[in-house]
Parts: C-alpha cells; structure tokens; sequence
C-alpha cells in the first residue's frame, strides 16, 4: 500500500470515528459498491430461490456465503481507496485475485469471527496466511477488535431491524382481505415451524436488507483496518512531512523574490530618516495618574458584614425542665439512634474490606512468571549480545563516515534494548513510537527529552527521507551514555 495515493484522510481517530469514516466512503462510492454487490449478490440469490423450495434453506445458504460477496465489496472499495476505481467488469475480471485469498477458511473456521470485517483486509489484501496471519490479526486487533465485535453486532441488528420494518411496512399497505398464499402456511402450528417456512415475501425481504447492511458493513472494518495500520505504522506522520517537503519546495522561490525586495527596499530608504517632534505642552504624570485613578472604572465599593460577641443578653431567662416523660422518650431515640450509626459503620467497613479483597493478586497472578523482555521490537533485534559493547562509540564512527542512517538505528536499537532489558519497560509487539515515548516520558522522566528527539530524527530519516546533518547525530552518539549505557543510573 502507498500512503500518499490514499483518497481519504488518514490521521489517528478512535474506533467509532473510524466506523464513521468507513459510512461516509461506502455513501461516496455508492455507485460502484452496490453496483458491483447487486451484480454477484442478485443471481446467486435468485438461484438460491429456484434451487430450495424452502426459502428458509435459501436463505441460510445466503448468509453462509456473505464472506464472498464482502471480497468484491473489499476490492471495489480499497481500489477507490488508493485512487483506482474499478468499475463492475473490471472487478469480476479480477475474481482470480480477491477469492482465492483465505477463501477456504473464511467460509470454515473464520465464518463466525465476530471481528470478520475487520480481518477480511489481512487474507485478502495482504494474503497473511497460517500463523503469520494469526499475529497480524493479534497486532492490528490488540485495540480495536472490540470496536470491530461492536460493528458485527450493530450490523446484525440493523439487518434485522430492516427487515421486520420492511414486512410491517408491506403488511399495512397490502389489503387485509387477502388469503395467506401456500408459502404463508405452516405445516405445524409451533413457533419454530412458523419461523423456518420462509415464503418468497420475507426471503426477498431479507435479500433487500443485506443488500441495504452489508456494503456499509464491509467499508466500515476497512476503515477500521486503516485507521488501525495508520496509527502502528506512522502513515500520517510520514504524510505530512512529504506535504511540508513539497511546501517547502514551491515556497523557496517565492522566499527568495521577497529577500531581494526587502534589501532593496532597505537601500532605497537609507537616506532618509525619520524625524519626531515632542510635545512640549504634555502633561505631568502625576496628574495623568490621578485622572486616570478618578474615572469610574477604578471606583470600587464593597460592603462587610460582621458578627460580634455583644455579651449575654438581658432578656435572658432559665431554660424550662422538660418532664421525665419526655426526657427518657428522647434518652430512648438517642441510643436507639447510637445502635443504628455503629451498626451502619460495621457494615461499611464490611463492604469496603470486601470490595477491597478483589484487588488483591489472584494466587495465578502472584505465581506469574518473571517479566520476560520481547526479542524484537519495530522489527530491530533487541538481544543485548547483538550490539556492541561501546554502542555510542560505534555509532559516532559511522556518523563520521557519513553512514548517518546505521548510526541512528544503531543508537535507536541500543536505546530500545535498555529500555527493555535493563528499565523492563513493557513494551507490547503493536505498540508504536508514540506508545514508547509515552512510556519513557512516565517511568524515565529524566530520558524522555533526549529519546523523544532521538525517535523524531529517526522517523524524519526512516519515513521521510530527511537526512540529518552530520553535528546532530554525533550529539546524539554524546548525550546517548548517560541514559541508556550499562553504567548510567536513572
């Protein structure tokens, strides 16, 4: 895939941001989506219709191969995507590559994924099989699958909702004397023999909202899917340092024609010089001062009201002994009322020790094995025995002899390796630079600065092909001991 042929904003969205963005293309390439769904999806269900006379059998068979009709949704869609819409016939031209790509499992094993959309891209754009494609699927999915469970659900719901709707719509506009035809009537008078004696009504009814669902369904986890590579791998990041090159490439000229007319327009004004007349009438400050203190707006006015102790009163008189009666009725309230607190204060002290005991470590978790630290991260060998025992030094060699690009990988690697082998930073296979710098900015505060620039330079030249010039790198080979060398402390 290329990124800068993309035809829709890619930056970093939440989940549902990214379903929203999977509708908006699904309504802007309406004419070849559902051309091309119409085109394979019609004649195999009206096949299906003449091949079972229980409807009810057709329509399982339908539902059971909505996996083969997502692929050319899939396909008409990421060619849109990438800037070459395919049309009807040039999509079942390429039925040699979008079916065979997983079809297998799709309609076996992976037929009730509840992520299925959001999967569909990786066996059929990147033709991931087996293992390889089990951890693409765990990589891509380690944030976003429950929003692609999510969309099956709301898409299942959807089909249904517009499926009912469409019946009790035709039911109130039909005539209420008709006589229920053949296809209507059940052999038994249950509920399941109701449900499975489909008539060709309700089967064209749920022909009509698949038709309406689906295609929604399938640009929604292909959105999901891109928006879920766009954050892994930078593809925003990379994007917008190729717009500033080419800005920055268009604007040299213009800079350079304004340059000129300012120096001339510097000479042309040397000779003259500004004159400036004093006021000798001006006013003195102090009186400026307090005019300006005088007006309204520096007027304030604030009114305080105090309590003060004026001595006993002179009205004063004996408070009045309530009868005995009364007095032991509130004697009785009061240590009823006593009971009641310290009763309620045991129960609090329950619930919370028992609220509290669910936080305590499970006997498995307190049993885990020690942190193991991944062997690889952003595709770099993080064992410390693959790097050399003086990292910085070696890399400043090669940022001398001009091999700036291993340089910075080299100090990047060694930065990971320690930050994984030494700090037992957990780092997860998905994360990406972002998710690193975030974590040195919480547990290494005092590395963050400096790993932050030394992730910014490498993406600059990794992504955008910016080459660094030479001082910076060797700064960076300087200040790289102190933070990550076996000997420094943090």
């Amino acid at each position: 895939m290329q990124p800068d042929r993309v035809a829709v904003v890619l930056r970093p969205r939440v989940g549902w941001e990214a379903l929203d963005l999977g509708f908006q293309m699904a309504r802007e390439w309406w004419r070849p989506i559902w051309a091309v769904w119409f085109a394979l999806y019609l004649p195999v269900a009206t096949l299906c219709l003449y091949a079972f006379p229980n409807r009810f059998h057709a329509i399982l068979v339908l539902w059971w191969l909505k996996p083969v009709f997502d692929r050319a949704v899939l396909h008409t869609v990421s060619r849109a995507v990438f800037g070459e819409p395919q049309g009807v016939r040039a999509t079942l031209r390429a039925v040699r590559e979008w079916l065979p790509p997983g079809i297998v499992m799709a309609l076996t094993f992976s037929r009730l994924n509840l992520a299925r959309s959001f999967v569909l891209p990786v066996a059929q754009l990147e033709r991931q099989r087996g293992s390889a494609a089990r951890k693409r699927n765990a990589a891509l999915g380690s944030r976003m699958r429950n929003v692609g469970v999510w969309l099956t659900v709301v898409c299942s719901n959807l089909e249904w909702v517009t499926l009912f709707g469409l019946g009790a719509l035709v039911q109130m506009l039909e005539p209420a004397a008709g006589d229920p035809g053949p296809d209507d009537e059940s052999p038994d008078g249950s509920f399941w023999g109701h449900f499975a004696q489909w008539g060709l009504k309700e089967a064209c009814f749920y022909i009509a909202a698949v038709s309406l669902v689906e295609p929604f369904y399938v640009t929604a986890g292909f959105a999901l899917y891109l928006n879920r590579r766009a954050i892994l791998e930078g593809w925003d990041i990379e994007l917008a340092l190729r717009r500033l090159e080419e800005r920055l490439r268009a604007s040299s000229g213009r800079i350079a024609a304004v340059l000129v007319l300012a120096v001339a327009a510097g000479f042309a004004m040397s000779g003259t010089q500004p004159a400036f007349a004093l006021d000798d009438t001006a006013k003195s400050a102090h009186d400026e001062i307090r005019k300006v203190l005088a007006s309204p707006e520096f007027s304030q006015h604030k009114e305080v009201t105090r309590w003060y102790y004026t001595g006993k009163s002179k009205e004063e008189t004996k408070p009045t002994e309530l009868p005995a009666f009364w007095r032991a009725l509130s004697l009785l309230f009061a240590k009823g009322a006593e009971v009641f607190l310290w009763i309620a204060v045991v129960l609090l002290v329950a619930i919370a020790l028992y609220y509290l005991s669910k936080f305590r470590p499970e006997p498995r978790l307190r049993n885990a094995p020690a942190y193991r630290p991944p062997d690889a991260l952003f595709g770099f060998d993080l064992a410390p025995e693959s790097l050399p025992d003086d990292v910085a030094g070696t890399a400043k060699q090669l940022a001398r002899a001009g091999r700036l690009r291993e340089a910075l990988s080299l100090l990047y690697r060694g930065a990971l390796s320690s930050l994984v082998q030494r700090h037992h930073l957990p780092f997860d296979p998905g994360d990406t630079e972002g998710d690193c710098t975030l974590a040195v900015r919480m547990k290494l505060p005092a590395s963050a600065d400096y790993f932050s620039r030394l992730v910014g330079t490498w993406q600059a030249m990794a992504y955008a092909a910016r080459r660094p010039d030479a001082d910076s790198v060797e700064r960076l080979c300087d200040e790289w001991r102190p933070h990550f060398s076996p000997a420094a402390t943090t």
